[in-house]
């Protein structure tokens, strides 16, 4: 992911980039924005993870107020933990949520 992100600013400088993951995919979004350098994760425009496993971790280096962080009350992973509680499988409720905070961050 951190290869696709540096290749899309790379390609298109100007451009948009938002990255998401539910569950290991948040904890995916964690790694590949640790692996992005300062100036080119503070372009990330949005990002948004949902039963987020490193919850309260910064997502490498970009900004905190582009960062929604989407966990339910139970959500054992979210807690750190390993055991995937019906909680956890609940976050389509959240779409709607999700698609409004990635539209004020690009302006589309």
């Amino acid at each position: 992911m951190a290869t696709l992100i540096n290749r899309a600013f790379e390609q298109c400088p100007n451009t948009k980039v938002v990255i998401s993951g539910y569950s290991q995919g948040a904890q995916l979004v964690h790694n590949a924005a640790g692996k992005l350098n300062a100036a080119t994760a503070a372009k990330i425009t949005a990002s948004v993870v949902f039963g987020d496993p490193k919850k309260g971790d910064p997502v490498g280096a970009v900004s905190a107020s582009n960062v929604l962080t989407i966990c339910h009350a139970g959500d054992n992973i979210c807690a750190g933990g390993i055991l995937v509680l019906p909680p956890h499988l609940t976050y389509g409720m959240d779409a709607i949520a999700a698609a409004a905070f990635v539209k004020s961050k690009t302006g589309l």
